[in-house]
């Protein structure tokens, strides 16, 4: 019986353990995706840290944006 109650509290306690691997892996697959997404920013930082969705050129300097840093 004591063995039966070990084994089942072992299981119990990998299955925990699975769950909680296959969680974190979803929250860093998501921040993959999210990080993909490019910005663009004025090389002269007219517009302090503001970033643009695409490439073009800057609505003050008209400088051509550039990839943001990360």
């Amino acid at each position: 019986m004591k063995k039966m109650m070990l084994m089942a509290t072992l299981m119990a306690g990998m299955f925990g353990a699975m769950a909680q691997q296959q969680e974190a892996t979803k929250v860093e697959k998501k921040e993959t995706a999210a990080d993909k997404k490019e910005a663009y920013q004025c090389p002269m930082k007219c517009d302090g840290t503001k970033t643009y969705a695409k490439k073009g050129k800057c609505p003050q300097c008209t400088m051509e944006l550039k990839l943001a840093k990360k």
